[in-house]
């Protein structure tokens, strides 16, 4: 009995061993290689955007002084920029960031990157 089920299944796999082609676009799990659809999608923005865009007038090229890097976050839509000091190559600002949120913000003289930001408060209030 054990034998003739076997044969039975031996015989139907052969029959239909000649399946079409999987349908494109049909159920097959390829997750490893998902890409997403063609078309006019973009990656969203991180949360970081507003901070990372490049300066309106172009990018600094050598040291900073605290007027350039004032100058350097008004063109990135900081507002209300005051130089709070500044320790060798490094200046530290507060600003109104562009979404609103005051921020403590150091910027690398040598360079005229924005090395680091913390949130303080939004608006003029301090948390």
């Amino acid at each position: 009995m054990a034998r003739a089920s076997t044969v039975l299944i031996v015989a139907v796999g052969l029959l239909l061993g000649t399946l079409p082609p999987p349908v494109p676009g049909g159920m097959q799990a390829l997750a490893q290689n998902y890409r997403p659809p063609p078309g006019p999608y973009a990656p969203s923005p991180g949360p970081y955007a507003p901070y990372d865009a490049p300066p309106a007038r172009g990018r600094a090229s050598g040291p900073v002084d605290a007027d350039a890097a004032v100058r350097m976050l008004r063109g990135r839509g900081f507002s209300n920029i005051s130089v709070i000091r500044r320790r060798g190559a490094t200046i530290l600002l507060e600003a109104n960031g562009p979404r609103g949120e005051r921020v403590q913000v150091v910027v690398d003289g040598a360079s005229g990157a924005i090395s680091g930001m913390k949130v303080i408060g939004f608006g003029d209030k301090r948390y």
